[in-house]
């Protein structure tokens, strides 16, 4: 009941997603990446972890470019597909470092992994479909974030960037689904 729920509207959020104006999409992600640079705690922060997104996701291309320009060690995730898990990379040349791994998403090479604990790790800007206004998220369905986090550290800050339409009042969840600590809209 609640998987197929949650079916539901991560098919009506991604449809939206897939059919969004490019203008407007590139306008809101234009204020989604000034909001993100703007909290206390990615200008206090060391190391701050990316998703590297697909075409139809928002774009956090030139917040890693940008942030690794900064001076900021960036890390992005590699999917273990066999363990169902994630670890994480120092990146420092996105369009050199990365290839398609597994579902489609670009990650370091082999010759390019630099594994970083995540410890080390003081901001997460975290991938969803869809958030609710307590910070739950809906993301792909495989749960390989929230198996992830429960390894977090408490004083991790965890942050989603949606666009209005993917803010829905309350998701289904699991009790094993881990809410993001902030969400920034456009």
């Amino acid at each position: 009941m609640l998987g197929m729920l949650k079916k539901k509207i991560r098919k009506e959020i991604l449809e939206k997603l897939h059919n969004i104006d490019k203008e407007e999409k590139k306008r809101r992600v234009k204020l989604l990446k000034e909001k993100l640079f703007l909290l206390a705690e990615f200008k206090k922060a060391k190391c701050v972890m990316f998703y590297v997104s697909k075409h139809y996701e928002i774009d956090t291309h030139e917040m890693i470019d940008k942030s690794i320009a900064m001076g900021k060690k960036v890390v992005v995730p590699i999917t273990l597909k066999e363990e169902k898990t994630l670890r994480l990379s120092e990146l420092r040349d996105r369009e050199k470092e990365l290839i398609k791994g597994h579902y489609g998403i670009h990650q370091p090479h082999e010759k390019h992994v630099k594994p970083v604990p995540l410890e080390e790790v003081d901001v997460m800007v975290i991938p969803g479909i869809a958030f609710d206004k307590y910070g739950h998220r809906l993301g792909h369905g495989g749960g390989y974030f929230d198996r992830f986090l429960h390894k977090a550290p408490v004083n991790l800050v965890t942050v989603g960037l949606a666009f209005d339409f993917q803010i829905i009042d309350e998701l289904p969840r699991y009790d094993t689904d881990i809410p993001v600590k902030k969400i920034l809209i456009s």
